[in-house]
């Protein structure tokens, strides 16, 4: 095990698949990783889950799980230079900051992160998180 653990910045759509796939998206992680992990949440995703349960469309009760599971993450507060951003670009520049790894399912996101380097948890054949890429 490395001294320092590795930082996971998990996105809104990581934290709705449990819900939908019945997955323990943090064993699933951390022995992928096989690191100790420490799951961050940027203030920013948490924001948008809270905005998405609000509007109670058929998906809230998916947001309502997520907001669950960002108890088990440290909530980390955007960087002041970043806020302005959409949260993906926020995603994408935190974890590239901290030299973690991003959890999404977002396809776009993910080629986006891949193009900077950063490495990428996701959700493979509905049953099992893989890492894209390489951790430093």
């Amino acid at each position: 095990m490395s001294a320092l653990p590795v930082s996971v910045v998990v996105d809104t759509n990581f934290l709705t698949v449990p819900v939908q796939l019945g997955i323990d998206i943090f064993s699933e992680a951390e022995s992928v990783i096989e690191r100790q992990v420490r799951f961050v949440v940027l203030q920013s995703v948490v924001s948008e889950i809270d905005r998405r349960i609000a509007i109670g469309r058929r998906s809230s009760p998916h947001f309502r799980v997520a907001r669950e599971l960002v108890n088990r993450c440290e909530i980390v507060e955007t960087p002041q230079d970043i806020q302005s951003m959409p949260v993906d670009d926020q995603l994408l520049e935190y974890a590239s900051r901290v030299k973690g790894v991003l959890a999404t399912n977002d396809r776009r996101l993910r080629q986006r992160a891949r193009s900077l380097g950063v490495p990428v948890l996701m959700i493979r054949g509905r049953k099992r998180v893989v890492l894209e890429g390489t951790l430093l």
